[in-house]
């Protein structure tokens, strides 16, 4: 019964079109042979159109066949002509008084009929491809909409992400990048709740650092959040994303704020720094939905930026508290310094006027005596004689490295002349005593430094030289003094040995040298600036600069 039902023939059977067309045939049958059915004929009907009767009765099979090309296609078109050309064309050959004629209008007939269905048929054909390029249309249409949809979402969430990484690229403050990163989740998924807690490691704790459509109540509320209580809690111990649709009807809500607020969608993500949870990001929404896997991810990658950003804030926040103490230990450094430069300052000039008031004036007063003692000579012996001028000229020696020595701590032109006379002194002393020339220049217009100033440029330039005469085996030096609008420069050269320079001036004490590292400290105290330029075979130059203020305000005590 089944099969019968699902048959063509069944279905051919069982429409109507198909006794519509089966009656048409039999009306037509029957005006076509009235004689041989009904034993009659009726020539009456059509004269009044002056046709003969049997034309038009062939017009008229134009009918079904038009009707079942209509109905059925042009299957069922073929098959009413052929029943048709079946129908007509006994009577065109046997029965017409004019066969040929007859012949003709059945061609005709049938020519016409196959004509009009070969028309519905590409009518049908028309309208299909019609219909089907409607429906790729719209099919084309619904797929451009959804990629201009997919596109706008796109370019929404690489908004987000750029607006994210931008704020965390360019600030370093914890709290802007918490507010940015709170008002763009909320942006991009159109929700008014927006939470940000930070995880302390050292409580075990979750602390709410921003928060967006809430109260101040609320957050009250979630004080002292445990890592494992909550949806929060268990984001922070599992490290992985989690939503709720109704969070009023969840078992693992601990807190009654929450239900209070009336929040129920809840989609909560971790902050992570190097795989470590630092924190969890919260978007919620005051209805129940399902949030969508391209939401969870972004929000996910957003996530993650906040967490690189919270470690970057702490790393500059240990950086900058370290540099702090380190300035403070520089500071305090810089202190030590000046005390232990002043203190040595005041030990030299103590040791220089007692070397001058006491030991100086004593090796003078014993030369008179020794001359007091040649002069009653007449019971010495010419041996005895002798070597009393041999110790009067040891002792007049030592009077004289003594008073060189007294100078060389602290040498009065300096306090009594200033800072181009003593380096004067110091360049001929020097020269005369090593057998170096060491030749000095000064340029510009004469500046004088405060006291303590000049003494730390005399001491600079004294280590430089003595450096020189200690280590570069130099023949020729230069010292040149130079006044130039607001500076002034001090430069000593020497055509020596040279040496290999490290790679930072801060590195001399490390590798060694001990002169110049001394050199570099006492520049810093006065606020110039010290610069070295050696290389093996091309000798050594030391550059001091010194800013000219019209209002000098000294680094360290008057008294160094």
């Amino acid at each position: 019964m089944v099969s019968l039902k699902m048959s063509p023939i069944f279905k051919i059977l069982s429409n109507p079109r198909f006794w519509i067309v089966l009656l048409m045939f039999v009306v037509g049958t029957i005006c076509h042979y009235p004689e041989q059915i009904l034993g009659f004929s009726s020539p009456t009907i059509f004269s009044f159109l002056n046709l003969t009767r049997q034309t038009l009765e062939r017009v008229y099979f134009l009918l079904p066949i038009t009707y079942a090309g209509f109905a059925f296609r042009i299957g069922g078109g073929l098959a009413a002509l052929v029943l048709a050309l079946a129908i007509m064309l006994p009577r065109a050959i046997s029965l017409s008084p004019s066969p040929p004629d007859a012949l003709f209008e059945v061609g005709a007939i049938i020519i016409v009929g196959g004509l009009v269905n070969v028309w519905f048929e590409s009518y049908r054909r028309e309208q299909s491809r019609r219909q089907a390029a409607m429906q790729d249309l719209e099919k084309t249409k619904q797929e451009l909409q959804a990629s201009l949809d997919l596109i706008g979402n796109t370019a929404k969430r690489l908004s987000a992400i750029n607006a994210v990484s931008e704020v965390v690229s360019q600030s370093l403050e914890l709290g802007e990048v918490l507010d940015v990163a709170a008002d763009t989740v909320c942006e991009v998924t159109g929700l008014d709740v927006a939470l940000l807690f930070l995880l302390d490691d050292r409580t075990n704790e979750l602390h709410m650092r921003a928060f967006r459509g809430v109260p101040n109540s609320f957050v009250d509320g979630l004080k002292g959040l445990k890592v494992g209580e909550g949806f929060n809690g268990q984001v922070a111990r599992t490290g992985e994303p989690l939503q709720i649709a109704n969070s009023a009807q969840d078992p693992r809500l601990t807190r009654d704020v929450v239900r209070q607020e009336g929040i129920q969608a809840q989609l909560i993500v971790p902050l992570k720094a190097k795989d470590k949870v630092v924190g969890t990001l919260t978007v919620a929404g005051r209805q129940s939905r399902r949030f969508e896997e391209d939401e969870v991810e972004l929000l996910t990658i957003i996530g993650g930026q906040v967490g690189m950003a919270i470690e970057n804030s702490r790393m500059y926040s240990v950086e900058r508290s370290m540099a702090r103490q380190e300035k403070q230990i520089q500071r305090t450094l810089r202190f030590y310094l000046r005390q232990v430069t002043r203190a040595q300052e005041e030990e030299r000039r103590r040791i220089a006027q007692e070397l001058h008031d006491d030991t100086t004036q004593g090796l003078v007063i014993l030369l008179h005596e020794i001359d007091e003692l040649a002069s009653n000579s007449s019971h010495f012996t010419p041996e005895d004689t002798m070597r009393l001028e041999e110790i009067r000229q040891r002792i007049s020696q030592i009077s004289d490295g003594v008073r060189r020595f007294s100078q060389d701590l602290r040498p009065s032109l300096l306090d009594d002349l200033g800072l181009l006379p003593a380096l004067e002194w110091l360049t001929s002393d020097l020269s005369n005593l090593s057998g170096i020339t060491i030749e000095m220049n000064v340029l510009g217009l004469v500046h004088r430094f405060p006291p303590e100033t000049e003494l730390v440029l005399f001491r600079i330039v004294q280590e430089a030289l003595r450096n020189m005469w200690k280590h570069s085996h130099a023949t020729r030096a230069w010292v040149k003094v130079e006044f130039n609008n607001n500076m002034a420069t001090i430069t000593v050269k020497d055509d020596g040995i040279g040496f290999e320079l490290p790679g930072r001036i801060e590195d001399l004490a490390v590798a060694g040298k001990l002169g110049l590292a001394g050199m570099q400290e006492r520049a810093q105290l006065i606020g110039a600036r010290l610069k070295i330029e050696s290389e093996p075979g091309v000798g050594t130059t030391v550059i001091t600069e010194l800013p000219i203020q019209s209002s000098y305000s000294p680094s360290i005590p008057a008294d160094i």
